[in-house]
C-alpha cells in the first residue's frame, strides 16, 4: 500500500500554478517571468564584470557606453537577435498549433 504522503502520489505532483482564467495568458506570464528572471540575472552578471574591472583599472562603465562594435561585431550580435526571437516564435507557434 502506497504512503499518501509519499511524493509520488498523484495529490503530491507539482503542478503549475494558475492565476488566469485563460491558459494562454498564464503561458504568456510565464514566459515573461522566466525572460524577466534572465535578465535580472544577466544584469547581476554585467554588474559583477563592470565592478571587477573597475576595480582592477581595465574599463569603466563609461567606456561600455560609449563603446561601439564594429561592422562584423554588429552583424554577429543582428544575427544572434535574430535567432532568439525565431526561437521564441517558433516555440510559441508550436505551443498553440499542439492546443487545437
Amino acid at each position: 500500500m502506497a504512503n499518501p504522503q509519499s511524493p509520488n502520489t498523484q495529490s503530491n505532483v507539482q503542478q503549475t500554478p494558475v492565476y488566469f482564467e485563460q491558459e494562454n495568458i498564464d503561458r504568456l506570464m510565464r514566459m515573461v517571468m522566466t525572460l524577466a528572471t534572465e535578465v535580472a540575472v544577466l544584469r547581476e552578471r554585467i554588474d559583477t564584470h563592470e565592478q571587477v574591472a573597475g576595480a582592477k583599472k581595465l574599463f569603466s562603465a563609461a567606456d561600455i557606453e560609449a563603446f561601439e562594435p564594429n561592422a562584423e561585431t554588429a552583424a554577429a550580435r543582428d544575427a544572434w537577435r535574430t535567432r532568439f526571437i525565431d526561437r521564441m516564435l517558433k516555440l510559441m507557434s508550436e505551443e498553440m498549433e499542439e492546443a487545437r
